[in-house]
């Protein structure tokens, strides 16, 4: 009897010491939970609090260019010149963009640029032509580049991409007693419109851009993160405010133009529909301009319902001029719809010295012309080269809110 007992004794212990381990087991684990929520809590704190707020990624790429193969191989030639000169210590001021003009044969286009470079007097002939020689190496056939003296002894350099003229550059020595040019009055300078497109993403780099002290305009892309707040401020500093139309590139679907983007394979109502939910996302919208749309600006029907909306909203097309085959201006034009298209991309290389290049070669244009527009984008390099030429701009031409080059 006594050892039934027994035996029941131990029985009956064992429930209990199991039911202790099996408490301490849950303990543990619960603290390891408790462990687990807590530095969670204390990782995702830590990483808002050190993270920048407004660092969200616009789409890549942020604008597109689809320019013919020569004016491809222009661009990097264009900037390889523009690095030798300040390799020879010659400045963006002593250059002068003496003639830009359009050129067209056998149904291909180009631009045709004539520099005139003012050299340092202990510049020598000899050393220009080595750096330039050296710069467009394996760049440009040698054949293709071709040095002669001026009636002056001016050192002359003609380049030719594809036995197509595309560049002269003209070095002159400076002149004794060179008179000083007589500024003309404001009311005769030439206008320039500054487009800054794709905004939205980047709230702090929008108010930098909008603290500049020169008239601009500003696009901003359609159900982008900060939209409203970025429109809206760019309204109440009395700017434009443009809507920044995505639309289908040539390379799409390899390259998407974003959220709201436009494509050529859309029925009508599908595009006129994705069309106004876009135009309503964005407040204080006075005009339109497109984000790529390298293919979908070539295709006529298209462009046309687009316009139709946007005439019957009273807005303005700017034709960011994406691609070669644009069919915007016919479209344009049919519908009576104002318009106006971009004449230099000041920021396709995102280098401080190289956009006050391209921002005097639009100068160049406006004065030739008596208006042109640039767009830059909100890379830091643009904002730092605007905020150092505002003051050189303002004095040769008039800068002018796009609106009033919209015709």
């Amino acid at each position: 009897m006594s050892s039934r007992t027994g035996a029941a004794t131990k029985k009956g212990r064992r429930p209990g010491k199991n039911k202790k381990a099996s408490q301490k087991r849950a303990r543990r684990a619960r603290f390891i939970i408790l462990g687990l929520v807590f530095a969670g809590i204390f990782g995702y704190a830590a990483y808002r609090l050190f993270t920048p707020r407004h660092t969200d990624a616009p789409p890549l790429p942020l604008f597109e260019t689809s320019p013919s193969l020569v004016e491809t191989k222009t661009k990097e030639i264009d900037r390889c010149i523009y690095n030798t000169l300040l390799a020879l210590n010659i400045p963006p001021g002593d250059v002068i963009f003496k003639t830009i003009e359009p050129k067209k044969d056998r149904g291909k286009t180009w631009s045709f640029s004539e520099l005139e470079i003012r050299l340092p007097t202990t510049l020598r002939h000899d050393n220009i032509r080595e750096a330039l020689l050296s710069g467009l190496s394996g760049r440009i056939p040698k054949k293709s580049v071709r040095f002669a003296l001026g009636s002056q002894q001016e050192l002359i350099l003609d380049l030719s991409i594809n036995s197509r003229h595309t560049h002269r550059l003209v070095f002159v020595k400076p002149r004794e007693r060179e008179k000083k040019p007589v500024a003309p009055p404001p009311s005769s300078l030439p206008r320039v419109a500054l487009i800054i497109d794709d905004l939205g993403y980047d709230e702090k780099l929008a108010s930098k851009f909008l603290a500049l002290d020169g008239t601009m305009s500003f696009s901003v892309l359609p159900h982008s993160p900060f939209q409203k707040r970025i429109a809206t401020a760019i309204h109440n500093s009395g700017r434009d405010v443009l809507l920044h139309l995505p639309m289908e590139p040539v390379e799409y679907p390899l390259v998407n133009p974003g959220a709201g983007a436009l494509l050529s394979s859309m029925t009508p109502d599908d595009l006129l529909d994705q069309l106004r939910k876009n135009l309503d996302a964005v407040p204080f919208v006075v005009g339109v301009n497109n984000h790529m749309g390298s293919r979908l600006t070539q295709d006529p029907a298209k462009m046309r319902q687009i316009f139709t909306v946007l005439k019957r909203r009273d807005l303005f097309f700017i034709d960011s001029l994406t691609g070669p085959g644009s069919y915007c201006r016919q479209a344009a034009r049919l519908l009576k719809l104002r318009f106006a298209q971009r004449h230099v991309f000041l920021d396709h290389v995102q280098d401080t010295n190289t956009i006050r290049f391209q921002i005097k070669r639009l100068i160049s244009i406006a004065k030739k012309h008596g208006k042109a527009i640039g767009i830059g984008h909100p890379y830091p390099a643009t904002w730092e080269a605007l905020n150092k030429e505002l003051p050189n701009i303002k004095k040769q031409v008039k800068l002018v809110r796009v609106s009033e080059l919209a015709g």
